[in-house]
Formats: C-alpha cells, structure tokens, sequence
C-alpha cells in the first residue's frame, strides 16, 4: 500500500482542522505538517535527517503532500512538538472513524514499554519480564485489535489509575485487562460506561475472586498482536532518537495515525483484523 496514497485519501482537511489566516509568510501550514509527520511514520523514517533526506531524494512525494519545498531538519523538529496536541486531536477522528465502521465489543486495555536509558525525562518501570527504564505506551485497542486510545507517560507511571481517561467517551460490552488494573474504582468505571470488566484479580490484594469469562479473558492477546505491531513494524525504535516525552508522544501518535489510517482502508476492502492489516508494513 503506497504511503501517499494513504495521506493523499485520510490526513486532509476534514480531519486537520483549518488554522486562522494571518500576514506574512504563511509557511507549510498544519494540514501539510500533519502529512509529512505520519507519512514518516509510514516509511518508517527514523529521525528528522532521514526525513529530510528521503524528501530531498524523492521529489514526486513532496509534490503529492502538497509541500511548496523540502522544510529544513529543524523546521520537523518544532513540528513534533508544536503539534502534539493536534496529533492526539486526528487521533481521536480516526478513533470515532473505526468506532463508525466496526461497532466495539470488547475493549483491551494494557500498556507496553518503550526502552530508552538515555533520556532525563525516562523513569524505572516494571513489566513481567523486570524492570525497564523508559517510557510507556498505554492503549485501549477494539476486539480487531485496532487503537482507540493511546497515552505515552514515563515508565514510572502506573498503569491502574489511567485505565478511567483510556475508557472516557468510548463504549463496550466488556472492558479486559490484567491485573495491573484491578481496583474497585476502575470496575466501577467500567460498570459506568455500560461495560462488564473482566479484570484478572491482583493476588496481592489479598482477595480471591473467580475470574469471570475466563474464555473472554484470553482475548488479551489483541492487545499484545497490536504492541508488537506499533513498536516492530511501525515505531521501530524511533522513539530513541528524540529527547523528552512531548516529541517521542508525537512519534507515537503518528504512527498510531498511520497505522489506523491503513486500517480503515483495509477494512473497507473487506478485511477484517489487525493481522490481516499488518501485511501492509514491512
């Protein structure tokens, strides 16, 4: 699936809300900002230089994002981060495009880690396999395995409390997660969105609850499919290169963009899971 064929159908005005004019140099604009960092995220460019380079190398791909020249490598690093928000913002369009198209049934909640020993902004974490320095990306993902939500925090940030904004405005029949998630207020959040959770029960808790719909429960496995996808496929590491939780969200947020933006495509040929989408990257 060609890259600009993805950007040129769904990164266009009606998702990139229009800016207000002003004098002078109007410069690239948001909408052809957006386009240039998902399209990264795509090729799977790692940094700004690599950007550059392959635009400079490309002439017709700039032509096709609608980008008067090449922006300089300092220019894309400003955009990563003064267009953070704008990029949770085309996010969540996308979220409510797939809701539209495929009906949530079951929600997955998890949270990966994103290594990086280097940045001052990183934190200590753990995950079952020890502990980590970096970053986390947190995601509620559909029973397709597609993104409706994502946070990228310090690894040291844990993964209960956030389960109520990764659940804000979305509806389910059941909400999954691991026992990371297993408090009182987070079932009651789930029961207030009209959900079921189906939380495994945290043993150092000291409650022992049967876990209900146990077959259910196995559906976890979603939101693994997809952490492997976003980080080996989409990411592939980029999130090292830049310094600070800002541009590596930015990062994370393109390319949660560009991954839903070959899905919706995907699924409007027919296609009917995140495995099926993922032969579209390389």
């Amino acid at each position: 699936m060609d890259p600009c064929e993805v950007i040129r159908l769904f990164v266009n005005k009606v998702v990139v809300p229009p800016e207000p004019r002003r004098r002078g140099n109007p410069g690239y604009g948001r909408l052809k900002a957006l386009r240039v960092l998902v399209y990264a995220r795509l090729k799977g460019l790692e940094n700004d230089t690599r950007i550059v380079e392959h635009l400079k190398r490309h002439g017709w791909v700039v032509r096709a994002l609608g980008l008067p020249s090449v922006p300089d490598r300092t220019t894309l690093g400003r955009w990563w981060r003064r267009y953070a928000g704008l990029l949770e913002e085309v996010f969540e369009w996308f979220s409510r495009l797939v809701r539209m198209l495929v009906p949530t049934r079951l929600l997955v909640v998890d949270s990966t880690p994103l290594v990086d020993l280097y940045d001052l902004e990183a934190g200590w974490g753990f995950t079952g396999r020890g502990p980590f320095r970096g970053f986390k990306l947190h995601a509620a993902v559909n029973q397709l395995g597609l993104p409706l939500r994502g946070r990228v925090t310090a690894g040291n940030r844990y993964d209960g409390p956030l389960l109520p904004s990764l659940l804000e405005d979305l509806e389910a029949e059941y909400v999954l997660a691991d026992a990371a998630y297993d408090s009182k207020a987070n079932r009651e959040a789930v029961r207030r969105m009209g959900a079921e959770p189906v939380i495994a029960v945290n043993p150092r808790r000291g409650v022992r609850r049967r876990l209900k719909h146990r077959k259910l429960f196995r559906k976890r496995y979603l939101v693994e499919q997809f952490n492997g996808l976003i980080k080996n496929h989409v990411l592939k590491g980029c999130w090292t290169r830049p310094k600070g939780t800002v541009k590596k969200a930015s990062m994370v947020m393109a390319g949660i963009i560009g991954l839903n933006a070959t899905a919706i495509k995907a699924l409007l040929q027919g296609e009917t899971s995140l495995k099926a989408v993922s032969q579209y990257w390389a």
